[in-house]
């Protein structure tokens, strides 16, 4: 400050004008030039981050880095040393199963590959066989198909027993029986599991009558153990179609209606479809006695006729409970 009480202000300071062209070119920003003594110099500014920089943002400086860390299943699956343990463990796991299905008895291995046989479908071939024993009418061939000396598989012939609908029919007869029951006020938990064991029940009891009868009479045919209990568990379809028919309508007449078409439907496809199996064929190199086919007429009108009593046993305790 002055003696004449004005400020003091420097008389060679001058703003910067441009700064130096290589400067302004790295840092993008104008150049500006300042002189003292006749040098000119450059004043870098700070360089500001960039916007769309995915290690720094305005974002990541107060709440953190904005990048997601690597998740576990993608570290697993890049870790080399881990899927090479999965791999000695995957192949230690087939040998360890391929060493027990080896020792099993070869009759037990057969049984495997029947059971995977009955198995073999698919949504094409469910639709064609419902409908096949719900209306089994029109004229067909009810032949089987082979292929080496051996049945196709059900998803190739419709004609074919199977195990998928029996076992889903059967569960889904336990839940429509439930909901039966609770429509009049009387479902219990327990009841669930009581008509789940009463279904399986008289299914291993029909079976055992069967072969029994097949045994004692010595009646050799085509038709396998292992056939005859799917034919057995078709009847669960013509349950299920009688109990939706009364808890829809809530009609004894309709259940009695639709309980007598399922019974006739169900018969009729099973004529057709153990006929070629349990009787004999004319045409064919074996012979059997007047007596032998009179017993085999008999057991095969024993099995259609005993699938309507089921039907009606099974399912009228729970029409009139």
């Amino acid at each position: 400050m002055s003696s004449n009480g004005s400020m003091y202000r420097p008389q060679n300071c001058h703003q910067p004008s441009e700064y130096d062209s290589s400067t302004a070119a790295h840092y993008g920003q104008p150049k500006t030039a300042n002189t003292y003594g006749g040098d000119d110099y450059s004043v870098p500014k700070p360089q500001s981050a960039p916007l769309n920089n995915g290690f720094f943002s305005s974002q990541s400086a107060f709440y953190g880095s904005s990048n997601p860390a690597p998740s576990g299943m993608g570290f697993v699956s890049n870790n080399a040393f881990l899927n090479v343990g999965f791999n000695v463990v995957e192949q230690g796991m087939r040998d360890i199963t391929g060493k027990t299905v080896n020792m099993l008895p070869n009759e037990m291995k057969k049984s495997l590959s029947s059971i995977k046989y009955y198995f073999a479908v698919d949504q094409t071939y469910v639709f064609k066989k419902l409908c096949l024993i719900l209306f089994p009418f029109r004229p067909r061939n009810w032949s089987l198909g082979y292929s080496a000396d051996e049945p196709v598989p059900p998803r190739i012939d419709s004609n074919a027993p199977d195990y998928y609908i029996p076992l889903m029919s059967a569960i889904t007869y336990v839940l429509v029986a439930g909901l039966v029951l609770g429509m009049k006020k009387k479902f219990t938990p327990e009841q669930l599991g009581m008509h789940a064991t009463s279904a399986l029940v008289w299914n291993v009891i029909e079976t055992s009558i069967l072969c029994l009868t097949f045994y004692i009479f010595n009646i050799r045919s085509k038709l396998r153990t292992l056939d005859l209990i799917a034919f057995c568990g078709y009847k669960y379809v013509g349950m299920i179609v009688a109990l939706l028919s009364y808890f829809i309508t809530d009609s004894l007449f309709v259940y009695r209606c639709a309980l007598l078409y399922v019974s006739i439907a169900l018969s009729y496809f099973l004529v057709k479809s153990l006929r070629l199996q349990i009787l004999p064929d004319v045409g064919g190199s074996q012979t059997y006695s007047p007596n032998g086919n009179s017993r085999r007429i008999y057991l095969l009108l024993a099995i259609v006729l005993i699938q309507p009593l089921f039907i009606w046993y099974l399912t009228r305790h729970l029409i009139v409970a």
